[in-house]
């Protein structure tokens, strides 16, 4: 039985001046999965993720979400297709002068009429769900940074969205921090049904948490596959990529205009 996909993205292109972006690219993510969209610095991931999420606009191509074609689509009906999902922001993006409790409450009292009484209810679910339980009065300077990013995470689950969008979540923490990072995105998938799409370059967390992994280059898919298709690859960049190899496809050492070659072919 096919996967039913709750994105589909097809031929998309950015340029930004002479260079090219993203060049083509054309996938599916599977409903209720984890897919982790990985590369090297420069692969157009950041710039494919803020398409999917709508801050940029492509030259070419289509981005469905759930059967809803996002590109050029006007402000009133891309604000519904944001209900339907959140944004775990790489640095957590809180809000300093406003406590947990109210933070993780905004996407509420930003998009709902509920009463404060129930959306106090539903912020106490929300960090139950993330571990934080009696923390809705700290403030964000009083918590850890692997804190912020759970009370960040709360924040995007508060609509229950279906889809949760993640820009390397397990950047700057630690690596115990970044592990149970990782098990929160496992769990609240499962639990939640959620379908995830991390960000990431670290191979440990995607080997880890993801059913399925994107690996881009130069703005292209050079693969898509499971964990172990991926770790199994005869592809000598990826093999370089996941193994964190000086030498190999990619050169140590690359002249100026090879540098600036690259860049235009982008």
């Amino acid at each position: 039985m096919q996967e039913k996909s709750i994105i589909s993205v097809r031929n998309l292109v950015k340029r930004f001046g002479n260079r090219v972006v993203l060049e083509g690219i054309t996938l599916e993510i599977p409903e209720g999965k984890i897919s982790v969209i990985m590369g090297g610095s420069g692969c157009g991931k950041s710039t494919f993720l803020r398409h999917l999420i709508g801050l940029y606009q492509p030259d070419e191509g289509e981005i469905l979400i759930d059967g809803q074609n996002i590109v050029g689509l006007a402000e009133r009906p891309m604000n519904a297709v944001k209900r339907k999902f959140g944004m775990l922001f790489q640095g957590a993006a809180l809000f300093n002068s406003l406590t947990v409790a109210e933070n993780v409450a905004l996407p509420i009292r930003e998009h709902t009429d509920l009463s404060d009484e129930i959306i106090k209810i539903i912020v106490k679910v929300k960090l139950e769900l993330v571990g934080l339980t009696g923390f809705e009065n700290f403030m964000p300077h009083q918590i850890s940074g692997g804190m912020k990013k759970r009370v960040a995470l709360a924040r995007a689950i508060a609509l229950d969205p279906k889809i949760v969008f993640y820009d390397e979540p397990g950047a700057g923490l630690d690596p115990i921090t970044a592990s149970m990072i990782d098990q929160l995105i496992l769990d609240l998938s499962r639990k939640l049904k959620i379908t995830s799409v991390v960000v990431s370059h670290e191979m440990k967390s995607a080997f880890r948490i993801a059913d399925q992994m994107i690996v881009l280059h130069r703005g292209k898919v050079l693969e898509v596959g499971t964990g172990p298709q991926i770790q199994n690859t005869k592809n000598p960049y990826i093999r370089q990529f996941i193994n964190g190899e000086p030498e190999g496809a990619i050169p140590f050492i690359q002249t100026s205009d090879a540098y600036l070659k690259g860049l235009l072919q982008n």
